[in-house]
């Protein structure tokens, strides 16, 4: 049960008795367009705690959530025991999907000096690290990234990429791979290269619209891929314009929910969908304005605007 003394470690105020029952109904059924799991990402309340993070997946109707690695470690430094972490999470019948990111897959990762330092608790975590964390939380998948824009041989990130989905599956893992226009895997043609070069059944990829489009729109590799290799879908909006002239920084500060910005949503969502890559679907809107939203404000903006593609 989630006591008093959870609640107040975990800087939740309340935890709703309504928000403890099973998640069940239509988020559960698969049926034409509707995915079999909703998935709450963690950039949507990564000011919440983890109490309030729970809230707002069940209220939400969410069947799934992600977790910040670095999230998890802090909660576990501020006094919740992995046990306490696990009964909440089940408590509320919400899953955890995936630990995300995972950055230090690629051989001779090293963080450069010039690398903003708000940002390095994201990319801390070793191999060791992020599976003991995947473990602590019963998650079931691990999201990678090549977080530093670093140039690598394609051969390389096939082969890291391919071992350590090997290793991560030994413990009952799946792994995705996410392309960004901040990595060196730009694009979707970048991260299909190395999902179909790595060949492993475990491993597909993360499509983030928001990078999507930022990256470049390539409707002739996407209609390429395989349905069941596009594991995740992320649904993110935003102006076509950057509001700031650093990327990182539009990335993590100015996306909008899907629907609300200028990226054509709609048209990305049926192409998903018509090909079958519909089955796991979720916001994921790192922005300000949503950090300062209360919890109830973010479940039910984030489960009207996905429910306005499903």
């Amino acid at each position: 049960m989630i006591d008093r003394r959870t609640i107040i470690l975990s800087g939740g105020a309340a935890l709703l008795a309504s928000a403890c029952a099973p998640v069940n109904g239509p988020a559960s059924k698969t049926a034409g367009s509707t995915p079999t799991r909703r998935v709450l990402w963690a950039a949507n309340v990564r000011t919440k705690s983890l109490a309030d993070r729970l809230i707002a997946a069940r209220a939400g109707q969410f069947t799934h959530m992600s977790i910040f690695p670095i999230d998890w470690q802090s909660w576990r430094n501020s006094g919740l025991s992995v046990e306490t972490m696990r009964s909440m999470i089940e408590d509320t019948g919400v899953k955890v999907l995936a630990i995300d990111p995972f950055v230090q897959w690629i051989p001779g990762f090293a963080i450069p000096d010039s690398y903003p330092p708000q940002n390095r608790g994201f990319i801390q975590f070793g191999e060791a690290a992020i599976l003991r964390i995947a473990e602590e939380a019963e998650a079931e998948a691990i999201n990678c990234v090549e977080g530093l824009g670093q140039a690598h041989p394609k051969a390389l990130l096939v082969d890291a990429f391919g071992g350590f989905a090997d290793r991560a599956g030994q413990r009952g893992l799946r792994v995705t791979l996410e392309f960004m226009p901040i990595s060196s895997i730009t694009g979707l043609r970048e991260g299909w290269a190395i999902i179909d070069g790595a060949n492993r059944p475990n491993a597909g990829l993360c499509f983030d619209t928001w990078h999507y489009f930022r990256s470049y729109e390539d409707t002739e590799t996407l209609a390429r891929i395989p349905a069941n290799k596009i594991f995740e879908v992320q649904l993110a909006d935003a102006k076509k314009q950057q509001q700031v002239p650093d990327l990182i920084e539009d990335l993590l500060r100015f996306r909008l929910l899907p629907g609300d910005g200028e990226f054509d949503i709609a048209g990305i969502t049926a192409a998903l969908k018509a090909k079958g890559a519909w089955t796991s679907v979720g916001p994921e809107v790192f922005a300000d304005w949503i950090d300062k939203l209360e919890q109830r404000n973010v479940e039910e903006q984030c489960s009207a605007a996905l429910q306005r593609f499903i």
